[in-house]
């Protein structure tokens, strides 16, 4: 979608922004230490030349592997590793059965329990604000619920002070008190476009790049608001912002992992709200990954996203074609995965149940095709002789199960679907949640002394 030359004008361009127009910086201490770097600070603006930003692709990692609870669980970002694919994430609102309300802790456990059997996501994303819960208590009480309800890595949801101390705090209590000897935390900043770094980001990309714990930095300007309308603005606003980010993380812990994150869409130019299933949104995600694999850094884009309230067709289609986009372009990370909504608004178990579907179906669309004496079967073919069959021999017997169907999508014929009752992915969906549920049953890995202390810090 970009080629070489576009790359290169794009990167340059956002070096020319970070050089002549600076970033609004709200953090004084992440100021002063631009200004020890030598960057031009000039009240709250922040000037970044071509030097530093060449001194922190230097020293960000091409690849690290964020460890999990037992070592089956650790998983590699970068450097070849495959996608890592994360579930929904921070949406305002919960669709349940055609309506949409505010979300609520019990919510939150029935996400992480399909989620927990969902074998295709890698990482849990806080798929539910709980709002049912006091905001001084809800950090511990969603930590407590992921914490009990999955081994599986998850997402922390860092937005405030108060988050990230819940944060470090729960590591410490699951890990040991030398929990940061290895990167251990998967935690999201967002820029604030155009050009903005908040005082609460600053402050989380500084404590976790002193911890040695993973950044991902993400921009996710809006074309025609935040950052020019033409794709190839609103790329070099997003690039200028996570370079500027990835200098204030290196200059705080040189080396600490890092991971270049883009979201950026389209505006409605009728409403203002952003687009996520538009057509220009996948060309944008190819060059999101283009841009920061060029910079040698694993990056997160994409998602299953769409801008349909519903389950239906047009959620499937733009949620499909999103996704294939990312793991097409070879991205390391992908938030929003399964379960999102109304442009990042809403999540929906049934939306995450068919997401979760549509992972299997792109991964196994993606193994390679083998190449030998078995998979080509000339001998196979010579036995069964011209108009012969070879539904009868052994060689079909062995393969017969290497496509074996998915468990939602319709492989029957018409008769056969009509007597079934002749539903719709949606509803075969419904059901797989419910059974899902009924079945759960969450892990029991944690030792007594690790659980009595959970309970303790996030419920007493």
């Amino acid at each position: 979608m970009i080629d070489e030359a576009g790359l290169e004008a794009i990167h340059a361009g956002a070096l020319r922004l970070l050089g002549e127009v600076g970033c609004v910086v709200l953090s004084s201490e992440a100021r002063d230490l631009f200004a020890a770097a030598g960057a031009a600070v000039d009240g709250e603006r922040v000037r970044i030349g071509e030097r530093l930003v060449e001194r922190a692709l230097a020293t960000a990692p091409a690849g690290y592997t964020v460890a999990g609870r037992r070592p089956e669980r650790d998983l590699a970002v970068g450097a070849g590793a495959p996608s890592v694919l994360c579930s929904a994430s921070g949406p305002a609102f919960v669709l349940d059965r055609g309506h949409r309300r505010h979300g609520t802790l019990a919510d939150m456990h029935d996400a992480v329990a399909l989620f927990h059997q969902s074998p295709g996501i890698d990482v849990y994303g806080i798929a539910i604000a709980a709002l049912d819960v006091p905001e001084e208590r809800r950090p511990q009480a969603v930590s407590h619920a992921i914490a009990t309800g999955t081994d599986k890595p998850s997402r922390v949801d860092v937005t405030t002070d108060l988050e990230l101390r819940v944060a470090l705090d729960v590591a410490e209590i699951l890990y040991g008190a030398d929990w940061h000897a290895r990167p251990r935390l998967w935690i999201v900043i967002n820029t604030t476009s155009p050009l903005q770094l908040s005082a609460e980001a600053c402050r989380t990309i500084l404590c976790l790049a002193r911890l040695g714990q993973p950044v991902c930095l993400t921009a996710c300007a809006m074309a025609g608001t935040t950052a020019p309308v033409t794709p190839a603005g609103l790329l070099a606003v997003q690039h200028a912002e996570v370079l500027a980010g990835l200098v204030l993380d290196q200059l705080a812990g040189p080396g600490a992992p890092f991971l270049y994150g883009g979201t950026s869409s389209m505006s409605s130019m009728r409403s203002g709200a952003l687009l996520m299933g538009v057509p220009e949104f996948w060309p944008l995600v190819e060059a999101t990954v283009a841009l920061g694999h060029r910079l040698g850094l694993p990056v997160r884009a994409g998602g299953a996203l769409t801008d349909a309230h519903a389950p239906d067709a047009q959620a499937g289609i733009e949620s499909a074609l999103a996704l294939d986009t990312a793991l097409r372009a070879g991205v390391d990370f992908v938030l929003h995965a399964a379960g999102i909504l109304s442009s990042f608004n809403s999540f929906s178990l049934t939306k995450l149940a068919i997401d979760a579907e549509l992972i299997a179906l792109l991964r196994r669309a993606r193994r390679p095709i083998v190449v030998d004496d078995e998979t080509l079967a000339l001998d196979v073919v010579a036995a069964a002789g011209p108009g012969g069959t070879l539904l009868s021999q052994s060689h079909t017997r062995r393969h017969a199960r290497d496509t074996a169907p998915e468990g939602l999508m319709n492989r029957e014929p018409y008769e056969t679907w009509k007597a079934a009752g002749g539903d719709d992915l949606a509803s075969r969906a419904e059901r797989r949640v419910a059974e899902l549920l009924a079945s759960y049953r969450p892990p029991d890995d944690l030792d007594p002394v690790t659980r009595r202390q959970l309970d303790e810090y996030c419920l007493g």
